[in-house]
């Protein structure tokens, strides 16, 4: 629907679409925090030229990076999960999710109130 396809809609579901896979790494890291050998990931979002496709002109969009910190010093068993950094970088990506979500909502407030109100 064309209403819901504006900058500010792809802007806000983006956002929160990165948000999301920031907690969900987090939360991977956290709940590997004990296994011996598990290395620490990390995600990056990098802007990333789509190449044009049907005649459309080329297109700039984030994507996604997964990477294992291979660099840091580990313990005894081979991990390097610091939780307590994970532990803040959840809360962060929480946070912004949440921000978001209520800037979202607080648009679909204002059109749910100029649809209720407009047709008197």
């Amino acid at each position: 629907m064309i209403l819901f396809d504006n900058q500010t809609y792809r802007a806000l579901r983006n956002g929160m679409d990165m948000a999301w896979m920031q907690q969900q790494v987090h939360s991977n890291n956290i709940a590997n925090s004990e296994t011996p050998n598990y290395k620490n990931k990390t995600i990056e979002f990098k802007k990333v030229l789509q190449k044009a496709e049907n005649g459309q002109s080329a297109k700039w969009v984030q994507k996604a990076v997964i990477t294992s910190d291979e660099s840091t010093a580990s313990r005894l068993d081979g991990n390097n999960v610091n939780t307590e950094q994970e532990e803040l970088g959840l809360w962060q990506a929480y946070a912004q999710y949440s921000a978001l979500t209520q800037r979202l909502s607080g648009k679909l407030s204002t059109l749910s109130y100029v649809i209720n109100n407009t047709a008197k």
